[in-house]
């Protein structure tokens, strides 16, 4: 894996949240385990189907600029297989992904996923997905609920999973 840590870098402004219609979905987990071992579980994509029930498939090489191909389990909706592209690595604390449904100026999506290191050996989860364009009032208005449902869910797994491992 080679970090990318330049959130200036060309590859990570490509996937920016512009100004129209700007809009966050997120959630949000505590994590009793240290940082280190949540990271390795949130980048153990080989392992996603024991613990992910929205995103139980996923493969990228973690190198920036490379394609995340996501097999999505939409709650309430129909599976999909959507391939983004891999615009941010911190190791040990962030990992981002990101598409363009068009021109940017319909849709664009960038999906945080960061730890934050917590007192006592925790670990905060926190997926935000930045979304702008045209589209998003239909965007929210046929999946908004559904996302939601969704990244709480990978927070609430994770948790889980991680603290299940640490037994």
């Amino acid at each position: 894996m080679k970090p990318h840590e330049d959130r200036d870098h060309p590859i990570h402004r490509r996937y920016r949240q512009g100004s129209i219609f700007p809009y966050e979905i997120s959630a949000r987990a505590e994590i009793a385990a240290p940082i280190d071992v949540a990271w390795q579980a949130l980048v153990d994509f080989e392992h996603y189907g024991e613990w992910n029930t929205f995103t139980p498939k996923v493969k990228t090489d973690l190198e920036v600029g490379s394609p995340v191909q996501l097999h999505v389990v939409m709650p309430r909706r129909s599976s999909s297989v959507r391939t983004e592209c891999l615009n941010l690595v911190e190791p040990g604390k962030i990992i981002c992904w990101g598409m363009h449904l068009g021109h940017p100026l319909l849709l664009c999506a960038n999906r945080w996923q960061i730890l934050n290191e917590l007192d006592n050996g925790r670990t905060q989860y926190l997926t935000v997905d930045k979304v702008s364009g045209l589209l998003v009032p239909l965007l929210l208005a046929l999946y908004g609920r559904p996302m939601r449902l969704g990244f709480q869910s990978v927070a609430d797994n994770l948790k889980h999973w991680v603290e299940s491992k640490r037994v």
